[in-house]
């Protein structure tokens, strides 16, 4: 019988994540990362991510020792706060990601295989060794990615990280379209499994304020470089007095004419990458919706590598590329599928939902986020859902470079017809 040592400042167990993540279930993980039959002798579990990134829940590494092997694990499970949890509804985007994990994202390796692509989404997505939803006790148990190399992009990313991770949306894209001729009554059946989460009518109250105040200090921000008579800022004013919420969920709740199993939360913080790929996380908005809605998203808070129209269409071009690259990979005729005008009007419908995810993110990296971990039940004691600005608490934006990536994303919005 062999003593399994957990070693840790705090002490966390197992049983901290979920009571479902076991032992059994981290051994046989460990066997089938390592490839071999090896034991477990100990294994020490540390946060994963830093105070203040996500809301949804904590993020743990598991790193494990055994006889001749080591490897490594990110376990993903809910806060230990009631009031935090019931105020986010952490069950059900808990219960969208481990449905992505363990119902959609096996369809979707299979159908690449069956097609006889040289490719797979997988080298694309963490590999997920075990998983369990219920609403109490929720955990994934995903591959470390550090063990590939793979960094977190930056806020600012190069080019070359830019263009990867294009790719790697092109690539998830491709494959549903690809699953939609394919096999259309299943696309439709996942289409039907994951509607809207975030971006709903029943949201609109709780989501309102916070939403309020980052118009605010983006107006604020704006009007220090343009002026009452520029097109940018007459345009942006446009766009949020027309009441923003209501065009997000539009948006997000019509397909389109080419639907598409979407990441939903495209923005830099989700990707990791190394040198030869980019890796998508946080799967707890997939969505059905337009590739317009990913592809903008990311750009349109790249400022950096998207100063202007003609990087975005730039962009765009290695996107498109990418996703005929990969429907000839599964034998698929590029054309027959969507075409670059198709793409262009897609963007011109459903572009705009880069600018509104810049909106809330851009005063988000620029202000202090809470953390997970804390304790919410004493501070809101009163209250049965906290609300969203008060655990998003937004500051006023003095950092030049946060400023200058709202005035671009604005520019580049207007420039390249998106608003």
């Amino acid at each position: 019988m062999h003593r399994y040592q957990v070693e840790n400042m705090v002490q966390l167990t197992l049983a901290d994540i979920s009571k479902y993540l076991t032992v059994a279930v981290l051994d046989k993980a460990f066997k089938l990362r390592t490839n071999s039959q090896d034991v477990i002798r100990f294994f020490q579990i540390t946060r994963a991510a830093p105070a203040g990134e996500g809301l949804i829940g904590a993020v743990y590494r598991i790193r494990v020792s055994g006889e001749q092997h080591t490897a490594s694990f990110i376990a993903k499970g809910f806060a230990g706060d009631v009031l935090l949890k019931k105020s986010l509804d952490c069950t059900k985007y808990f219960e969208r990601e481990t449905r992505f994990f363990s119902k959609i994202l096996p369809v979707l390796v299979e159908l690449q295989a069956s097609l006889g692509a040289k490719h797979t989404i997988q080298n694309n997505i963490p590999i997920c060794y075990g998983c369990h939803n219920d609403g109490e006790n929720d955990y994934l148990l995903l591959e470390d990615l550090a063990e590939s190399d793979c960094k977190s992009i930056s806020e600012n990313p190069t080019e070359f990280e830019r263009d990867i991770t294009l790719g790697s949306l092109a690539h998830l894209h491709a494959v549903s379209f690809a699953l939609r001729i394919k096999k259309p009554d299943v696309f439709a059946r996942f289409a039907s499994s994951i509607p809207e989460l975030y971006y709903t009518a029943e949201n609109r109250q709780w989501y309102q304020r916070f939403l309020q105040n980052a118009v605010k200090l983006d107006l604020d921000v704006l009007r220090q470089y343009e002026d009452d008579s520029s097109i940018y800022l007459q345009k942006f004013k446009k766009l949020v007095d027309d009441d923003i919420y209501e065009k997000v969920i539009e948006i997000c709740s019509t397909p389109g004419c080419f639907p598409v199993l979407s990441h939903g939360d495209a923005w830099c913080p989700n990707f990791l990458c190394s040198k030869d790929r980019a890796v998508m996380i946080d799967f707890q908005l997939f969505r059905c919706a337009s590739p317009a809605t990913d592809v903008t998203l990311f750009l349109i808070l790249c400022s950096n590598v998207c100063r202007d129209k003609e990087d975005f269409f730039k962009a765009i071009d290695v996107y498109y590329n990418s996703v005929t690259y990969y429907l000839k990979d599964m034998g698929i005729n590029p054309a027959t599928v969507i075409t670059r005008q198709d793409l262009n009007e897609e963007l011109r419908k459903f572009g705009k939902f880069g600018l509104f995810g810049s909106i809330t993110s851009i005063p988000l990296l620029a202000s202090k986020r809470c953390d997970v971990l804390e304790s919410f039940e004493e501070k809101f004691a009163d209250l049965e859902r906290i609300p969203l600005e008060e655990l998003w608490v937004l500051t006023q934006i003095d950092d030049e470079d946060h400023k200058m990536r709202l005035v671009n994303a604005v520019r580049v919005s207007v420039d390249t017809g998106l608003i």
